[in-house]
């Protein structure tokens, strides 16, 4: 892969740059019982769906039903469950082999680091000081700060004015193809991380440049 115009890089934080002690699927039980709780007529919420697909059909399901005073309550409630499941790890976490080399090897080449998550800032926060990340990040996009995250764009936007470049000078890494979806919604370039839970035959969701870990990511850019 060509770096001549990369300028920055947006990264995935939870198993891309970092081991997190997060029990994802506990949250989002967490969150369907309370959707259950709420709304007993409405469809079965389908837990294998990701959490934002879940909340998203929620929200257009109770605007089609002119409930749009019910929204920022449940949303409020949502968010409350899903911050208190991350910093209850957020100490438990701890960077992935080669991650802090390659962020001080990136950041030595001039390249800007961007963090984009779904995970609250605080928690966000949190795990990069304690993990030693903090030092060489320059901006942040959490799910405090954009109304809509991760795969809508509006993260890479907010991120791409904070760092001040332009597409086709940034790229952005993650495991998950939610990380590819939201790159490619926003018009970048993409590298997959294998550092994740998903299986060999998952993994082409994550796009033609598939790399084992952050820290293959340095060589694959000639950095």
């Amino acid at each position: 892969m060509k770096n001549k115009r990369i300028k920055a890089i947006i990264f995935d934080l939870d198993h891309t740059l970092i081991r997190s002690g997060i029990d994802f699927s506990e949250m989002k039980t967490k969150i369907v019982d309370y959707l259950e709780q709420q709304f007993p007529s409405m469809e079965e919420f389908d837990k294998s769906r990701p959490t934002y697909e879940i909340t998203r059909s929620l929200i257009e399901s109770l605007q089609k039903q002119g409930l749009l005073g019910v929204i920022p309550k449940t949303m409020e409630e949502i968010n409350r469950i899903m911050n208190d499941a991350e910093m209850a790890y957020a100490s438990a976490a701890t960077p992935i082999e080669g991650a802090v080399p390659t962020l001080r090897r990136l950041k030595a080449a001039g390249i800007k680091i961007g963090i984009l998550t779904r995970s609250c800032r605080q928690y966000t926060e949190e795990v990069l000081k304690n993990t030693g990340l903090s030092a060489f990040v320059d901006a942040v996009a959490a799910r405090d700060d954009c109304p809509n995250p991760k795969p809508d764009p509006e993260q890479v936007y907010w991120l791409m004015k904070k760092m001040k470049v332009n597409p086709d000078e940034i790229i952005m890494v993650g495991d998950h193809p939610v990380d590819a979806l939201c790159a490619k919604n926003a018009g970048i370039g993409f590298v997959g991380v294998l550092t994740g839970s998903w299986k060999t035959e998952q993994t082409r969701q994550l796009g033609p440049a598939v790399i084992p870990s952050v820290s293959e990511l340095p060589d694959l850019l000639n950095v």
